[in-house]
């Protein structure tokens, strides 16, 4: 009977493992993952201005929003389920603030759901008004309407119109921050134009 197997088998018994023990031995520091490693998730609630636009270009749809109204303004709290995440760093590439960040650290261990759960709070103030367009200096370059992360605003070229919905409006200001002509702002709210 042969047993080709049994001379792989024998060397092994006395050779290293070619795995890294886990956890890492005391005085021994864990691995360092590779260069553009992508792991756990960072979000920074402080920078981030409630655009929704990770939310949208999620595709496992692993982002959730919860606002919820307070004295100051909103409160509003981001949540990443990582369980979920593929770790594409769409979100990563879409955040115009940065507040999203991938990171090396790939110990991602837990018992429980929440162990996988990386979330942020902050209180929005409230906002100074609606965005408004000075329609004398307008271009109507249409840039505030393609990077409208809730489809807010809507710019007629030909027509020479710029039109805002402020039910759909999250008043993030990146529309201000796009225009080339500086010609957007917020306006007071209940100011006449």
């Amino acid at each position: 009977m042969k047993l080709p197997f049994l001379k792989y088998a024998v060397k092994n018994v006395f050779s290293k493992p070619s795995t890294v023990g886990w956890p890492a031995k005391k005085g021994e520091a864990a691995p360092e993952a590779k260069p553009e490693y992508r792991g756990r998730i960072s979000y920074d609630a402080a920078k981030c201005v409630n655009c929704g636009m990770c939310i949208r270009v999620c595709s496992p749809g692993a982002i959730t929003r919860v606002v919820k109204p307070v004295e100051e303004g909103d409160e509003i709290t981001y949540t990443f389920d990582l369980t979920s995440c593929t770790f594409c760093a769409t979100c990563v590439d879409f955040c115009g603030t940065k507040a999203i960040q991938m990171t090396d650290d790939y110990h991602m261990v837990g018992t429980k759901h929440e162990d996988f759960l990386v979330t942020g709070t902050r209180v929005k103030k409230k906002a100074k008004g609606f965005p408004e367009c000075d329609q004398d200096v307008c271009v109507y370059c249409g840039l505030c309407q393609k990077n409208c992360p809730e489809g807010a605003i809507v710019v007629d070229r030909p027509n020479k119109t710029w039109t805002l919905d402020k039910k759909e409006c999250v008043q993030c200001g990146i529309c201000i921050q796009k225009c080339p002509k500086k010609c957007l702002k917020f306006g007071v709210p209940g100011a006449k134009k």
